[in-house]
């Protein structure tokens, strides 16, 4: 997935902002949409921070951890576990 949407109610949006949330001067909460649940929820969380707060990426070095991570696992025959 290359590209991230947002909406208020828009359940088809990569993270979807609540009517609740939108008319509460922005005090709540929001859904990430996007696939893929069973993604390392401390390297979402990274990456978000990275392309949402920070002012210069970092992202790079995450990217390539996650490679690595990715060819390791594939590699040691893990592909399948749950």
């Amino acid at each position: 997935m290359e590209k991230f949407t947002y909406g208020v109610g828009n359940r088809g949006a990569s993270f979807r902002i609540p009517t609740s949330t939108a008319h509460a001067n922005g005090q709540g909460y929001i859904e990430d949409r996007r696939p893929a649940s069973n993604i390392d929820p401390y390297l979402v969380s990274a990456m978000l921070v990275d392309s949402g707060v920070l002012p210069n990426s970092l992202a790079a070095d995450l990217k390539g951890a996650f490679e690595e991570w990715r060819v390791w696992r594939r590699e040691n025959n893990f592909e399948n576990l749950v």
